[in-house]
């Protein structure tokens, strides 16, 4: 099945076509009853925290803090971050935007962060009555405590962009509070936040920081989805980006109830290959759970208290560059968070080759990683970095290589 991002709402491009929405792909019938159709692909992403970029501006909120009258190197190269600066009292130091939040929908909030006088950065939002966020460790890139999330992930900015040293800190969860009642999108108000933390889980700062940068910021992104996309930069509006990808070749046969695809002719690269590659997991030979029960796919019962752990998959044969979304069914019993990433060795803690997800609630997972390093790697599902005990089963476990890099829509 082609893949596009999840959950957003497509578009026609034809006038009056009969259309069939699957999976975020919009196949349009030009046969009637049966026949060949081509294929319209549409994504609207948009970013709705305002002066993404300017924290100095007066939508946001400091409290106990301080921007810096002087803009600093940001991820991008360009002079426009900001430095966040602590007053001089015990107070949580953090910066805040009034957001529009609306119930039983799922958003994601990114922003850059750097250190420095601080070493952990906390990123939080609320829903008016709830509370979600996840601490970040500024010097390591790992993920501390959190909370009411259904993941956090930190990308590392390489290659010394913005002088190195920033970290894109998401955190994604699904709003249980909103009524629809303000906003310029009609939902109930929230927020989006940052604080500078001295150490995980750690809201108060000492008093000596009066006028001290503590961290920098750059970069700030809501958007209604279960992923983080590519940043959009705002100032006194919303951002919009949109991506439309058009097939017209032959490449699906419609017989008026099935559609059935074929090869990819044009070498467009737009197909998965359809193979799930994980056969099985083992216990981390170095870092092992007490107790592992696994079935092919799925792990049925993996337990451990108080140390790191792990279970690996078959060996994988992966590039740099490659993505594989990772999907599977997720029931927490007890403990801490599940991380899930492809490492470099079975051993159940090995350094990681893509990016990380941490996930701290029960539910359907689906999660894309970026492979930053060719040769064996190994799908890992063990304890996270906000504690070492865990209670889980993943049912259903699949991973999915895609032919190039998905479509950042």
């Amino acid at each position: 099945m082609p893949r596009m991002g999840m959950g957003m709402p497509l578009v026609s491009g034809a006038s009056n076509a009969p259309v069939t929405v699957i999976d975020d792909v919009l196949f349009e019938d030009y046969g009637g009853s049966g026949g060949e159709i081509s294929i319209n692909y549409q994504q609207t992403r948009i970013n709705t925290a305002l002066y993404s970029q300017d924290a100095s501006n007066a939508i946001w909120t400091k409290t106990d803090s301080a921007v810096s009258g002087t803009l600093y190197e940001a991820p991008d190269n360009s002079g426009t971050a900001n430095a966040i600066t602590g007053s001089a009292n015990s107070n949580a130091k953090s910066l805040a935007q009034n957001v529009g939040i609306l119930a039983g929908t799922t958003y994601s909030v990114s922003v850059y962060l750097k250190k420095q006088n601080f070493g952990f950065g906390r990123v939080q939002a609320t829903d008016g009555t709830n509370t979600y966020k996840a601490d970040f460790n500024l010097t390591s890139g790992a993920v501390g405590t959190n909370s009411g999330l259904i993941s956090s992930y930190v990308d590392t900015i390489g290659d010394g962009l913005g002088g190195g040293g920033w970290f894109r800190c998401s955190i994604t969860f699904k709003a249980t509070a909103g009524s629809g009642s303000a906003s310029t999108e009609g939902n109930t108000p929230g927020t989006i936040n940052a604080f500078s933390l001295s150490a995980d889980n750690n809201t108060t700062t000492n008093v000596a920081v009066g006028g001290t940068i503590l961290m920098y910021t750059w970069g700030w992104q809501l958007e209604q989805d279960i992923t983080t996309t590519p940043y959009m930069p705002t100032t006194g509006s919303e951002a919009r980006s949109t991506t439309t990808l058009s097939d017209t070749s032959d490449v699906w046969d419609f017989d008026g109830a099935n559609l059935m695809p074929e090869a990819d002719p044009d070498g467009e690269g737009i197909w998965e290959t359809g193979d799930n590659i994980i056969t099985g997991f083992t216990n981390g030979s170095t870092y092992a759970f007490s107790t592992l029960t696994t079935s092919s796919t799925e792990i049925t019962s993996a337990i451990v208290s108080s140390a790191f752990a792990g279970a690996a998959s078959n060996a994988l044969t992966l590039s740099t560059g490659d993505v594989v979304t990772v999907a599977f069914n997720y029931t927490k019993t007890s403990g801490n968070d599940l991380r899930v990433l492809f490492a470099s060795s079975a051993d159940g803690a090995a350094s990681a080759v893509s990016n990380t997800v941490n996930i701290s609630a029960s539910g359907a997972q689906s999660h894309d990683f970026t492979i930053t390093a060719t040769g064996t790697a190994y799908l890992q599902l063990g304890t996270g970095n906000s504690g070492h005990s865990i209670n889980f089963a993943a049912t259903g476990i699949s991973a999915d290589i895609f032919e190039i890099t998905p479509l950042d829509v």
